[in-house]
């Protein structure tokens, strides 16, 4: 049974909580999304199947979870400044062709990681609609 816009405005409303906590089916997996404290700053938690792994974290053996539950964050694998060299270097006739390919390449290298943990409920709530096909609500709180 679909999820119907009312119960996603409670989902919403439950998760932007102090303590909230929702439990639902999604695609087959038990998902649990609640409240916690990280750091300083209040973040909605994905548990899948009351997990949260660290295999996960860069999905190595390209497992479907995080990419369905989890943030993705990117990030360069070379700092700014060595990434305006690389770029620099890209346009230099003193490097062969092969070469400025291989620094244009390296200079917008990225590395992503997958983390469990949502900024906010609508965000949390956005994604999971455009990457799962069928989402069940289980349960409202604790």
């Amino acid at each position: 049974m679909a999820i119907t816009k009312e119960q996603w405005a409670e989902i919403e409303k439950q998760l932007s909580g102090l303590m909230g906590r929702v439990d639902m089916l999604c695609d087959g997996y038990k998902v649990s999304a609640q409240v916690e404290k990280n750091k300083m700053t209040l973040v909605v938690t994905i548990y899948v199947d009351g997990y949260i792994r660290g295999e996960w974290l860069f999905n190595k053996n390209g497992s479907e979870i995080p990419l369905k539950f989890h943030q993705e964050k990117k990030r360069f694998v070379f700092s700014a400044k060595f990434r305006a060299l690389l770029a620099k270097q890209a346009k230099s006739k003193y490097f062969n062709k092969d070469e400025r390919d291989k620094a244009a390449a390296d200079s917008k290298k990225t590395s992503s990681h997958y983390w469990p943990h949502w900024p906010n409920a609508k965000a949390f709530c956005r994604h999971i609609r455009k990457t799962c096909t069928s989402i069940e609500l289980v349960k409202i709180g604790y």
